[in-house]
């Protein structure tokens, strides 16, 4: 089963990815993806990029855009708008609530995993209410280890080491393994 993924950066795609591995077997399905290296692009070129997924043989199709100082409800219908009429089996718009680093800002046995700390960081009980998440990880990573945090090294890494449950405390990302359950699910 192919899945169409539109994304900001490559970094948010292994994210993904790496987190359906955890909801389905890593051997029943693969990802074609565009990505629009920041948000203009990905708006601008979301319908080209969606119709051009479907035409590579993707049945499904999931659209990560974060919210970053956006409307939620005007980004969500701009991007719904933008895929409408395209003839998927199901799609999905995931607006992760500032950054998508807030979903890997639940799991400090994650990051203790992956960045080798004697004990697990101290992490924000609420990292979908943090202005920039993404600065935030480093600064915790910084401060849990000395060690610096690169995003497109590091993401790909936290989101194998942890857990769904940690992630399913963020409230954008809770749509994600109940769209997978429904329809990706044999």
């Amino acid at each position: 089963m192919r899945i169409g993924v539109i994304a900001e950066a490559t970094s948010d795609v292994e994210i993904l990815y790496q987190l359906t591995c955890k909801l389905i077997d890593e051997n029943t399905f693969s990802f074609k993806k565009f990505v629009g290296r920041g948000c203009g692009k990905l708006r601008t070129k979301c319908t080209a990029w969606a119709t051009n997924l479907i035409t590579k043989g993707c049945s499904y199709l999931v659209v990560i855009h974060d919210l970053d100082d956006n409307d939620e409800s005007d980004l969500r219908r701009e991007l719904t708008g933008a895929v409408a009429g395209i003839p998927y089996k199901a799609h999905l718009i995931l607006i992760p609530v500032r950054e998508i680093e807030a979903w890997l800002l639940t799991d400090a046995n994650a990051l203790q995993k992956v960045f080798g700390f004697a004990k697990s960081p101290k992490l924000p009980g609420q990292p979908e209410n943090i202005p920039d998440p993404k600065a935030k990880l480093a600064e915790v990573v910084w401060k849990s280890g000395r060690k610096h945090y690169v995003n497109t090294i590091h993401n790909k890494k936290i989101a194998s080491a942890m857990s769904i449950s940690k992630a399913k405390t963020c409230a954008s990302f809770r749509p994600y393994p109940v769209f997978v359950s429904k329809h990706l699910k044999n």
